[in-house]
């Protein structure tokens, strides 16, 4: 029982990962094209939670290892991870100020923009609902954690495409202030691997599931 409980983690991380990587190839190549920082802030999140997703399962094939070992080994990674993103982070934000002082760089988006952010919109509910799903049937803290962090993966993605429609409508680009916000959540995510009491899930995705061996 427990075998097959590890093999539908290790299944889950591995689908979390290739799906987080693809929507940030997109939304990478789109926001260039577009010269959009909210959808390329977008894809570096979307990164950064395939980076999550490979640790899960990283985590979960040492688990079965020495206590000792396994929590050291994870401390190592989460803070070496934690580094690259927050300095992502800093990126981002300094992006953001040059994008404010250059008004005249407007975005050129077109109707691929707004496929693309749809489509990762949805993709991305699919894989919360999934991993939700799944951290319920399973008891995993660590799909579930993952899914509530898709899902916030989400509601960054709408922010994006509702800039996107502002401008539209509008005229009016407000992207260099959704990126701000993006990278505010970026750093949240970076101190919450540093400092894991930080979560409000009190259990980050990239660490090891505290039940596992227990049940």
């Amino acid at each position: 029982m427990e075998k097959d409980r590890s093999k539908i983690i290790v299944k889950s991380g591995y689908l979390f990962v290739l799906t987080n990587f693809l929507l940030a190839a997109f939304n990478l190549v789109v926001g260039l094209l577009a010269n959009s920082l909210a959808v390329v802030s977008d894809a570096a999140h979307s990164l950064i939670d395939a980076i999550s997703g490979f640790l899960v399962v990283v985590g979960e094939k040492i688990a079965k290892r020495k206590k000792e070992k396994r929590e050291k080994i994870e401390r190592i990674t989460t803070v070496c991870i934690a580094i690259i993103i927050l300095v992502a982070g800093v990126h981002i934000v300094i992006e953001s100020i040059e994008k404010l002082s250059e008004p005249d760089s407007a975005p050129e988006y077109s109707v691929a923009t707004i496929i693309v952010l749809v489509g990762s919109i949805i993709a991305k509910y699919a894989l919360a609902t999934y991993l939700n799903r799944r951290g319920e049937q399973h008891k995993s803290k660590v799909l579930s954690a993952s899914g509530a962090e898709t899902m916030n993966d989400m509601l960054i993605s709408l922010a994006v495409l509702a800039s996107v429609l502002f401008y539209y409508a509008w005229g009016v680009d407000i992207e260099a202030y959704i990126s701000l916000g993006i990278s505010l959540v970026i750093f949240k995510i970076g101190l919450e691997f540093i400092f894991p009491k930080l979560s409000k899930h009190h259990h980050h995705p990239l660490e090891t599931d505290p039940s596992h061996g227990t049940e």
